[in-house]
């Protein structure tokens, strides 16, 4: 839940965490930010173009894990939008999957 207040036990954790490692640091948070992550039904990401519109180019769904996947990510979405034939099999992550 992105908007979820933060808990007693989630705030009580980092402020141990910071009274321990951060000697002098005020232990209570000034400001709490959550993630947020993007999930597409299967788990798996989406890398492909629009099912209706060519012109779009689809990239998401990693679960936060994008990042570190991003060189090959790139590559990927790059030869989808140059329409060059992609470096990878690109079925598991194709959106008409979900039909």
């Amino acid at each position: 839940h992105r908007d979820a207040d933060p808990t007693p036990a989630t705030t009580g954790n980092v402020s141990k965490l910071i009274k321990k490692f951060f000697k002098g640091v005020a232990t209570t948070p000034s400001i709490y930010e959550s993630c947020m992550y993007t999930r597409s039904p299967d788990g798996n990401p989406i890398l492909d173009r629009h099912p209706q519109f060519s012109n779009i180019i689809i990239g998401a769904g990693f679960l936060g894990h994008g990042f570190k996947l991003s060189p090959v990510i790139g590559k990927i979405l790059c030869e989808l939008a140059l329409e060059l034939s992609p470096s990878y099999d690109l079925t598991p992550f194709r959106v008409e999957r979900f039909k």
